[in-house]
């Protein structure tokens, strides 16, 4: 499916920390959660193929995590004594900032931070985008739908010299294009 695969095998320990991750995320959506989607199995999913993909632990864990601090009461600072700093720096660039109320205007900051924080921010969030293609059909508002549309085109767009080579972020771009998920 890509060509992003890696040589890692994760560590019985490093499983011991992903399984944490997922434990840590189940409890804080279970305790309070903003979001409407399915949130744990789209949470699932993006560290799923993060691990599939063979990514580096922690990249793994803040994919676990990743949507934890825009969709409950989680707090940065849980997640960088639960994780560490790399973690919490990962989860924190893939966070976006709801105190920006145009929704473009908050996703170019959002698209922005994920770029300065390095490859492993722009592959979570690209493994993020791919699992939040389904939901696409689900909305019934028109310009909710164009919003969408809008945003998964202007990652392509800020995200392609990074990512142009993997086959996966082709195929993604290939979807968003056609309209095909």
């Amino acid at each position: 499916m890509n060509n992003m695969t890696k040589e890692i095998t994760y560590t019985p320990d490093a499983q011991k920390q992903i399984e944490r991750a997922i434990v840590f995320m189940i409890k804080k959506i279970e305790e309070h959660c903003y979001n409407e989607k399915p949130i744990i199995m789209h949470s699932l999913r993006v560290g799923s193929e993060l691990m599939e993909f063979k990514q580096e632990k922690n990249i793994v864990i803040a994919g676990f995590l990743h949507d934890l601090l825009e969709d409950t009461d989680c707090k940065p600072k849980e997640i960088e004594k639960e994780f560490g700093k790399k973690v919490v720096r990962l989860v924190l660039a893939c966070t976006s900032d709801e105190n920006i109320k145009d929704y473009k205007e908050r996703w170019r900051k959002l698209v922005s931070n994920i770029k300065q924080a390095g490859h492993d921010a722009i592959i979570i969030k690209l493994i993020d985008q791919i699992a939040n293609l389904p939901y696409y059909i689900m909305i019934s508002d028109k310009q909710k739908k164009q919003e969408v549309m809008w945003k998964h085109r202007f990652f392509i767009d800020e995200c392609q010299n990074n990512l142009k080579e993997l086959r996966i972020f082709k195929d993604y771009k290939k979807m968003v294009n056609e309209n095909e998920f």
